[in-house]
């Protein structure tokens, strides 16, 4: 689950750059495309195990941040600037069997298939 913006900003340096590394050890983990996305939109789809009100930026300006920047380390998307990717989709569901975050990169151009992580 990405942090919150709040719980993110608040995280002394230490513990941020181990929330870093263990998101970047989940996601060098799971099967995604070894194509580097130029130019692509990206959803973050994700699950909450409740029906809690959620502000949709504040996730966008915490943790997920993190998370676009591991997938430029991992050279999955080319960058996470504005003309690369655009504005990040975020949608809130709710499973409270499953919560998880699924990212779905979707190719502006180019043709390559679309890739699930």
């Amino acid at each position: 689950m990405p942090l919150s913006k709040n719980k993110y900003i608040n995280m002394h340096w230490a513990t941020r750059a181990r929330y870093k590394d263990y998101m970047t050890w989940l996601l060098m983990n799971k099967n995604y495309s070894t194509i580097t996305y130029g130019k692509a939109t990206i959803t973050f789809n994700i699950y909450f195990k409740d029906n809690r009100r959620r502000d949709v930026a504040n996730y966008l300006g915490g943790g997920l941040i993190s998370w676009l920047d591991i997938l430029v380390n991992l050279k999955v998307i080319k960058d996470d600037s504005y003309d690369c990717i655009g504005q990040p989709n975020v949608k809130f569901n709710i499973d409270k069997e499953n919560p998880r975050t699924e990212i779905i990169i979707e190719e502006l151009e180019g043709g390559e298939e679309d890739g699930i992580i």
